[in-house]
């Protein structure tokens, strides 16, 4: 069983730098959470990676590095089983290195091996003194998970829920709700224009959503919007 390469200490500073800078200038929740799926799998060396955050105890899947992560992060929440679900309600870290050897999660596993995913971490989004959610991570071959890498993990996972508290403590929790019922809402036409602008000009996730953040800032609107005009064939960007 092989471990996972190296942290990727230079993209890791580019996520810390574009999170100062969000900070500062201002941002909705499901956008940058959005981004943050795709610098995830970056800066860890890792295949996919979700956000699901939790209201009541119940979890509800927000963003997604790929199309393949949105299919299983939705069957984790249509189940209720799997790693993310063991995180927020444990408040620990979850690891499987090998999917095929796992027993913990019935109804998530086998869909999981079904849709190529063989090893899994789930790390808890906590802050407040109370739980906010998990970060999903995401393997195609069987992987150890090294002390260094959860810890690096666990510091996105931080952030991600620093971007929550923090919206909730600069404007009103019903905004906050709307919010994130807007991300979930907008999650399957951003996933497929990222999908079009990756065919179309050949880039990568991260790239697609970027050029797509970009269009949507230039005119003005939601990426929701610039989303759907991307789908609609009636912008390139």
């Amino acid at each position: 069983m092989e471990g996972l390469a190296m942290v990727d200490q230079a993209e890791l500073v580019r996520v810390f730098a574009d999170y100062a800078r969000t900070l500062r200038d201002g941002y909705e929740v499901g956008d940058v959470l959005y981004r943050l799926t795709d610098q995830v799998v970056a800066a860890l060396d890792i295949d996919g990676a979700g956000v699901s955050l939790g209201e009541h105890g119940e979890l509800q899947f927000v963003s997604a590095s790929d199309a393949q992560v949105v299919r299983i992060e939705d069957h984790q929440t249509e189940v209720g089983d799997g790693p993310c679900h063991e995180a927020y309600a444990s408040g620990e870290v979850v690891t499987s290195a090998d999917l095929t050897a796992e027993t913990r999660w019935p109804r998530f596993t086998p869909v999981a091996l079904q849709q190529g995913w063989c090893a899994v971490a789930g790390v808890p989004l906590y802050a407040a003194g109370r739980p906010l959610g998990a970060l999903d991570l995401y393997r195609r071959g069987p992987q150890e998970w090294p002390a260094d890498r959860v810890e690096a993990a666990g510091v996105l996972a931080d952030m991600a829920a620093s971007y929550i508290l923090n919206a909730q403590t600069i404007v009103e929790r019903d905004t906050v709700r709307e919010q994130l019922q807007h991300a979930l809402d907008s999650r399957v036409v951003i996933e497929q224009a990222k999908g079009k602008l990756a065919e179309r000009h050949g880039l990568d996730a991260a790239t697609a959503f970027e050029r797509l953040r970009g269009a949507a800032r230039s005119r003005r609107e939601r990426i929701h919007d610039a989303a759907r005009a991307v789908v609609n064939g009636h912008l390139d960007c």
